[in-house]
């Protein structure tokens, strides 16, 4: 049987309609599961958000309670032991971060926005971070974030994070780090240790040591938990920490 042209046209237009609405209805449900998926997603980062939120709001609680908890020990500590055991605490504070402190020292500026393919990362940091701690820094913080036993420095995509706080976005980074101690002291270590400013320069990146008669560092905003490490007391001192602990 023959084929009339009007025939052979009308078929083909009917299988290109065909075509046609099944290559709708593929993309119809494409951009539907494409949208699903961003709403998904949506929900999960409001979710996290949330979360995030809940997380600092109990971690400032806990914070406080930590500080209200070192200004009851303080107090039973006059009584028991007297200004020495004080002097401690004074110490421990620094340590631990929970307290502004200022005093003398440096304020490094380091600025990478000259070298974009090849900027700062957290190696340069923690090198840094380790110099003026060998040079005698009594207390260091990069960009407000106080640098404690526990903090933590990494990426998180272009990000970098200090406490678990973003301190650089971008490809471009300018870091400030202060650090209490002799500026003299803290100054040569940094330009005679391994090298490391020396280097920074020979990379492009912008450096710039300045000396201060008062550098003031902020309080560390986490929290020290201690799950598993447990204090080992000597047997002649375990008796008065047992007063000073169990007066709680």
């Amino acid at each position: 049987m023959r084929w009339k042209k009007w025939q052979v046209a009308a078929t083909i237009v009917a299988m290109a309609l065909g075509i046609l609405l099944v290559t709708q209805f593929n993309t119809a449900t494409l951009i539907a599961k494409g949208r699903s998926e961003i709403q998904e997603r949506r929900n999960s980062l409001n979710e996290i958000l949330e979360k995030m939120g809940k997380d600092n709001a109990a971690l400032e609680k806990e914070v406080a309670r930590t500080k209200a908890e070192i200004a009851k020990y303080e107090e039973v500590a006059k009584g028991v032991v007297g200004a020495g055991l004080s002097d401690e605490i004074d110490r421990l504070r620094i340590l631990t971060g929970y307290y502004p402190v200022k005093g003398p020292g440096i304020r490094l500026t380091l600025d990478d926005h000259l070298v974009p393919n090849l900027p700062l990362d957290i190696f340069d940091l923690m090198d840094i971070v380790n110099i003026l701690r060998y040079g005698g820094a009594e207390a260091i913080a990069i960009n407000g974030q106080r640098i404690v036993a526990n903090s933590e420095i990494y990426v998180s995509g272009n990000n970098i994070l200090v406490n678990k706080t973003p301190i650089s976005s971008g490809r471009n980074h300018v870091f400030v780090i202060d650090a209490i101690g002799n500026a003299d002291e803290l100054s040569r270590y940094l330009q005679v240790t391994d090298g490391k400013i020396a280097s920074l320069k020979e990379n492009k990146i912008d450096v710039k040591i300045l000396k201060q008669s008062e550098v003031e560092i902020p309080a560390y905003s986490g929290t020290l938990k201690f799950r598993y490490a447990k204090p080992v007391l000597e047997p002649r001192r375990s008796s008065g920490l047992s007063a000073l602990w169990k007066a709680d």
